[in-house]
């Protein structure tokens, strides 16, 4: 699976845009459960005689730019992240792909695989991972015996879904600068919740082809609207860091609604700002 152009690549000379100075501050947020450290623990106590779910439940590791999912193939298991990213995406009968999302650590995926005859979309790892494969057949003992991870499981597919419905506002009504400015912000405080960002930084291992399959955009597109975020002080890219040097900014231009990240990301946005 080629992926052309490191994300802090060269770009062509594009016109500035000014936008009104605004600072941000140092985000704090509390690290949350997720499903995926949830399960580990499960696994890890046993579940303390209360059922036996968590049985059958292995960890693997798979090497990057490797398929774990493939559209159209049936699963009788879903997967929980502990560490690594994968994307999911579609191969259109053209040979274009369109990548609907990206899955980080934390995370619960392949549900819908379980649920419909055979999987919508494929979904590959962008680095090294490490999954839990959980058989689909557990399901009932979870939400018997653990109503805790039961909403957690619930919480990660109505995530899911929100992220979805904002992806295609993405794609229909954000400009280029938008989109770009918009998946940082999304990706920054998905990280921040289960503690993977350094104050405002955050590692980033995606490539320009994988963030324009994710926006519509192509490579150059890309390269060029992350020069201008650049430029305009409100990121830097060093390799694969990244960091946010204005949060409020990048937030109030591509009309960065948090609500559909809950809770925990109103509370991000609020300690964002200046007194």
């Amino acid at each position: 699976m080629p992926q052309n152009g490191h994300f802090a690549g060269r770009a062509t000379a594009a016109p500035r845009r000014t936008l009104a100075p605004l600072t941000g501050g140092t985000v704090n947020i509390p690290k949350a459960e997720t499903a995926a450290t949830a399960i580990s623990k499960a696994r890890a106590s046993k579940i303390d005689g209360t059922g036996d779910y968590a049985h059958g439940v292995r960890t693997i590791r798979i090497a990057k730019n490797k398929d774990v999912v493939i559209a159209g193939n049936p699963y009788d298991f879903f997967y929980a992240n502990h560490d690594g990213w994968l994307f999911r995406y579609k191969i259109l009968h053209k040979g274009g792909r369109q990548i609907v999302d990206f899955v980080l650590p934390g995370d619960i995926f392949a549900l819908q695989a379980c649920l419909f005859k055979s999987s919508l979309y494929s979904i590959a790892t962008v680095t090294p991972s490490v999954l839990s494969v959980i058989p689909f057949d557990k399901v009932d003992d979870v939400f018997e015996h653990n109503p805790k991870l039961s909403k957690l499981i619930f919480w990660s597919a109505a995530c899911e879904a929100a992220r979805f419905a904002e992806h295609i506002t993405d794609a229909g009504r954000r400009s280029a600068y938008e989109r770009v400015s918009h998946l940082l912000l999304e990706l920054f405080f998905r990280l921040k919740v289960v503690g993977l960002t350094d104050g405002m930084s955050f590692h980033m291992p995606l490539t320009q082809e994988l963030i324009g399959d994710a926006l519509g955009l192509t490579t150059i597109h890309v390269n060029r609207t992350v020069r201008l975020l650049r430029e305009d002080h409100l990121i830097d890219v060093v390799g694969k860091r990244v960091t946010i040097r204005d949060f409020e900014a990048l937030s109030l231009l591509s009309d960065f609604e948090t609500s559909y990240l809950g809770d925990s990301a109103r509370a991000m946005r609020a300690a964002a700002r200046l007194p």
